[in-house]
């Protein structure tokens, strides 16, 4: 079993779904999702890719229109936090579009914007593990470090990669605790391990966090309240809210009009 008890949903079936999230999720998303009928798509995009908000973005537009292109589909439901404000300027065309209030995928796991929130205001120097993560490597650590200097050695040469690592160290010095949280599935006890073996190496503190698995559950299956998440209606977009409500929808931008003849 994952996480609490999740509140009764809605009365009626939800609406035929598609979902679009990131693989960092993957492996919660199908435990959650298991009997989930209403979901008739999943598509899936890589780990890291809120580095680069713009390509992010313009992969999540695709991907909405392509459900869209569906005419099984009645809502398009995304499995992403704000992530570097890729998500604003999103604007679905047929489907209500539901986005949790999250700046990444960390809320998720933890179960709310407060929790998140309150964590990060007491524990600032938290750099923050997970599973998805964990997998990918892309969290600091012997095998993140072991990855980066054979690939610098291989461009640049074995002193310049040193060079290069060092900046990565320093870009780590802000923080102080390795926080990891999970939802209790197969396997996870064995991803806290490998976090714990990160703090060492860093000399970083660890810290567990119990996951939370209401606000991913429900996200993937209602109910879609108004206080966690945020419903994009077609002529609306998505912007980012400058308070604790984090996303919200303002009226689509109107299309330019054709150049004079």
């Amino acid at each position: 079993m994952i996480g609490p008890q999740t509140p009764s949903p809605p009365a009626g079936p939800p609406p035929a779904s598609a979902l679009i999230a990131c693989r960092v999720l993957e492996a919660e998303i199908a435990a959650l999702a298991q009997g989930a009928t209403h979901i008739v798509r999943r598509e899936f995009f890589d780990i890291g890719l809120h580095d680069q908000p713009s390509r992010l973005r313009s992969l999540l537009a695709g991907a909405i229109g392509r459900a869209e292109d569906d005419p099984a589909v009645q809502q398009v439901v995304l499995g992403y936090g704000l992530c570097g404000l890729a998500l604003t300027d999103l604007a679905p065309r047929r489907c209500p579009l539901v986005v949790p209030r999250a700046h990444d995928c960390i809320t998720l796991y933890l179960g709310s914007k407060e929790r998140y929130a309150a964590q990060m205001r007491d524990e600032p120097g938290t750099y923050w593990y997970s599973p998805g993560w964990n997998r990918a490597q892309r969290v600091p650590g012997p095998e993140r470090e072991a990855k980066l200097r054979a690939e610098y050695a291989a461009k640049f040469g074995a002193e310049e990669a040193e060079a290069l690592l060092e900046l990565e160290r320093e870009a780590f010095a802000q923080h102080t605790t390795a926080g990891y949280t999970d939802l209790g599935l197969p396997g996870d006890d064995k991803d806290r391990r490998y976090a714990e073996r990160c703090a060492g190496a860093l000399g970083w503190r660890f810290q567990r966090h119990a996951g939370d698995a209401t606000l991913l559950r429900d996200l993937l299956r209602g109910p879609w309240d108004s206080e966690r998440f945020l419903v994009v209606r077609p002529g609306e977009r998505i912007a980012h809210a400058a308070d604790a409500s984090i996303v919200k929808a303002v009226p689509a931008r109107a299309a330019a009009p054709p150049p004079a003849p």
